[in-house]
């Protein structure tokens, strides 16, 4: 994924589809998922964060197509959001090099922060992610805050992307303190291991 305008951000993550798709990229088996594209890895969600599904559908973003399966957990306030993502053109364009480099369980990740505003409920109201995730009880309430962790695969054609969410009250006003909890409750409930070739 690029980086995009908070209008943008909004579509990819919660994208707008209609019909099932043909391709699945992630193995779900209770709490632990895999991933089987080309950035494979298992992740582990701890407890008590619980499934709401996964969906597949494709998406245009800056003129290149990717094919996306998702998958979502939530605890209740918080969620968890999985994509493993492919660029259908093979044009290779995917990179994180540029992005703040973080870990999780010794894992490299590129970071990036987003927040939705209470502007943003426009674009969301008819995208599919976020009807599946509020179908399944996650309260979706904006503002907002994404917490991102992003790999990509070694040729540039794939991509997983975890993201955390929580609620904020202003988008503007996050403290260096409530960052600081977000990325404590990330290191309680996610794991990250890659799977060897």
């Amino acid at each position: 994924m690029l980086l995009r305008t908070l209008t943008v951000v909004a579509v990819l993550l919660f994208a707008n589809q209609s019909a099932a798709e043909e391709f699945d990229y992630i193995d779900r088996l209770s709490n632990t998922v895999t991933t089987t594209h080309e950035a494979a890895y298992k992740i582990k969600i701890s407890e008590p964060f619980r499934s709401l599904g996964e969906l597949h559908h494709r998406q245009e973003s800056n003129g290149h197509m990717f094919r996306v399966s998702f998958s979502a957990f939530s605890n209740g306030p918080d969620i968890i959001l999985i994509h493993a993502e492919t660029l259908e053109d093979a044009s290779g364009m995917l990179n994180y090099d540029h992005l703040p480099a973080g870990e999780i369980n010794g894992v490299t990740v590129g970071l990036r922060e987003q927040c939705l505003p209470k502007e943003a409920e426009a674009s969301l109201a008819g995208n599919r992610e976020a009807l599946f995730t509020r179908d399944q009880g996650f309260e979706l309430q904006l503002p907002f805050l994404l917490m991102q962790h992003l790999i990509a695969s070694e040729d540039g054609n794939a991509e997983l992307v975890l993201s955390y969410g929580r609620h904020v009250e202003d988008c503007a006003e996050i403290s260096d303190a409530f960052r600081s909890e977000t990325q404590a409750r990330i290191a309680r409930a996610i794991e990250l291991e890659p799977i060897p070739d």
